[in-house]
């Protein structure tokens, strides 16, 4: 059997050593059943199923922390406003 490659996307992200350009971010499987993900020009992985599915986790737990961050921070927003903490005095008129 020869050897293969099988593009499954890209995409780009925001990276702040980049800004305003976007961070360009490939995958790939091999018919060894490999998965490279390359990121920009600078780095690649070449990984395992097994692995593959860890860092998905990982990126999962992350993303969820983040917006676990971001609900916070809005409640937070919102309650000051209704304190009238000088956010949104919009609440003085009721």
């Amino acid at each position: 059997m020869s050897y293969t490659t099988k593009d499954i996307g890209k995409i780009g992200v925001a990276d702040e050593s980049r800004h305003p350009h976007k961070t360009p971010i490939t995958v790939k499987v091999d018919s060894r059943d490999m998965a490279t993900i390359r990121f920009g020009n600078s780095l690649s992985l070449r990984i395992t199923e097994e692995d593959v599915d860890a860092l998905r986790q990982l990126l999962q737990e992350a993303s969820v922390q983040l917006m676990l961050q971001r609900n916070e921070k809005e409640e937070l927003s919102k309650i000051g406003r209704r304190e009238g903490n000088g956010e949104g005095r919009e609440w003085d008129r009721y």
